[in-house]
């Protein structure tokens, strides 16, 4: 498991001073080239956020139960000009004022229990004519302790459980855009090193069909070959032109789409020439069992659905909880202190002059609970579902993993079969040539030669292309893409 979500990639400015070799080209390995995705890549910077949100969504949740300070001062005067008593007028005035200031700590604990502390005074100063203030403290302390509803750390820590596991969940969303993203950049890279040899294919059909003109153009002049050969050798060197012309514009597409994913500032890269080495082909051992062990440990989707699971599960025990009648504690005690000066009504509520103090219990139900047992039945639900959810990925992994590997057999089959009909495709052409060339064989036999020869070849290339293709989408399938790049994620 990988401790959070910070990339250890090359610095683009690294990358870049490996692989361009002079002004204007971009020489890349496959290496290099998933480095620069992984350095420059939109998409993964998008996905980065996410842990670092993740986190902070942690911090929130841990601040429920930050203690909260607070402190309150206020005055509030009365002022009274003329007195009325039993209907009689007693002029005179006066002004009663009271000043009080309070301050307190207050806040909630990870077992339930809720605590307010106090301290406080009231000055109360004689009115005009009158003698000495009153000043009364006082010091509180007041708490309350769910029994049922509300009690231990299942009900209270229940999202800050939820918040960490979801931290992982973004951890391992994001190792999966990566994965996505370097199979991706593999994928690019063997089409577009594919279509710079289908470009040299199909320049050499063209030279050969050329070659052929020239050569029954000789034998025209002199007499011994008709000028339909000719004609027939000019047009189809003709067609060959377009084939060219279509693999330089697949080259031209499949470097734009690698300088997509290699960099931020494309507009300034098109004008930059790719040129890159030629993908190497790993050997593979079939071994679908140790795949699928790798793919529970290594695939995101899989880990994602395990700390759903988890989530569920912390949500079942706090849905549970909150489901339960209610049943509190609570006490408050409160010092008193009174004297005509700050330091002696302190004094009095140090020493315990005055106190009073309150217990009780709060009890409630609601009849006959609905809301409470269907939200247990529905989180209960939800659990069984991500469990079963669970059980389809497993099945999901052991088909993909099995089909990867199928792939990859599959592919070098080919590569064998292909490889064996590009050398007799080659050595038909050469007998066909030979036969020409005596008079016995004619020019639409050697074209159609040519044509079997360049589909034989482009076969067998489109077959390694697929290999390396299925290479890394086994790699995908099993999670060990990061391993094969030497990316690491602390």
């Amino acid at each position: 498991m990988f401790r959070s979500a910070l990339l250890l990639f090359l610095p683009l400015a690294a990358v870049a001073g490996e692989t361009v070799s002079r002004p204007g080209i971009l020489h890349l390995t496959i290496e290099s080239a998933v480095r620069m995705a992984l350095a420059k890549n939109f998409t993964i910077e998008v996905e980065r956020f996410q842990p670092r949100i993740a986190r902070q969504n942690v911090i929130r949740e841990i601040g429920r139960f930050d203690p909260n300070f607070d402190i309150s001062a206020s005055r509030s005067e009365n002022t009274v000009r003329d007195l009325f008593t039993n209907g009689q007028h007693l002029p005179g005035s006066g002004t009663a004022r009271t000043d009080s200031i309070t301050t307190g700590l207050s806040g909630l604990t990870p077992w339930g229990l809720s605590y307010d502390l106090g301290i406080g005074a009231i000055n109360t100063p004689g009115r005009s004519g009158d003698l000495g203030d009153e000043i009364n403290s006082n010091a509180s302390i007041g708490l309350n302790q769910p029994l049922l509803r509300g009690f231990g750390t299942s009900a209270n820590l229940a999202q800050i459980r939820i918040a960490r596991n979801n931290v992982l969940v973004s951890e391992w969303q994001l190792r999966q855009r990566i994965i996505d993203t370097v199979t991706t950049t593999d994928f690019v890279y063997n089409e577009l090193h594919l279509a710079h040899e289908t470009l040299r294919v199909a320049e050499r059909s063209r030279q050969l069909a050329l070659q052929l003109l020239s050569d029954n153009s000789k034998r025209a002049q002199i007499g011994v070959m008709a000028q339909l050969d000719v004609t027939t050798a000019r047009a189809e060197a003709a067609a060959r032109q377009e084939g060219v012309i279509l693999a330089r514009r697949q080259v031209k597409d499949n470097e734009n789409l690698l300088k997509q994913l290699v960099t931020h500032d494309l507009e300034q890269m098109l004008s930059v020439q790719v040129e890159i080495e030629p993908p190497p082909s790993h050997s593979f051992k079939a071994d679908v069992p140790a795949g699928i062990t790798e793919a529970i440990s290594l695939r995101p989707d899989y880990q994602q659905a395990l700390l759903e699971i988890r989530n569920r599960h912390i949500n079942l025990a706090f849905t549970k909880n909150q489901a339960l009648p209610r049943l509190d504690l609570n006490a408050s005690l409160n010092l008193i202190g009174v004297d005509n000066g700050f330091g002696g009504s302190f004094e009095h509520v140090g020493r315990g002059d005055r106190t009073s103090w309150s217990a009780g219990a709060i009890f409630s139900v609601p009849i006959p609970n609905n809301a409470g047992r269907a939200s247990v039945a529905s989180a209960q639900l939800s659990s069984a579902q991500a469990v079963i959810n669970l059980q389809r990925i497993e099945q999901q992994i052991v088909v993909d993993v099995d089909n990867a590997s199928g792939q990859i057999i599959t592919s070098r089959e080919r590569i064998a079969s292909t490889s064996e009909a590009h050398v007799l495709a080659q050595e038909s052409l050469d007998a066909g040539e030979i036969r020409l060339r005596t008079g016995s064989g004619i020019t639409f036999e050697v074209l159609e030669l040519q044509k079997k020869l360049a589909e034989a070849e482009q076969a067998e290339l489109r077959s390694r292309a697929d290999y390396n293709k299925a290479l890394s989408e086994y790699r995908r399938q099993t999670g060990t893409t990061l391993r094969r790049y030497n990316v690491i994620m602390e």
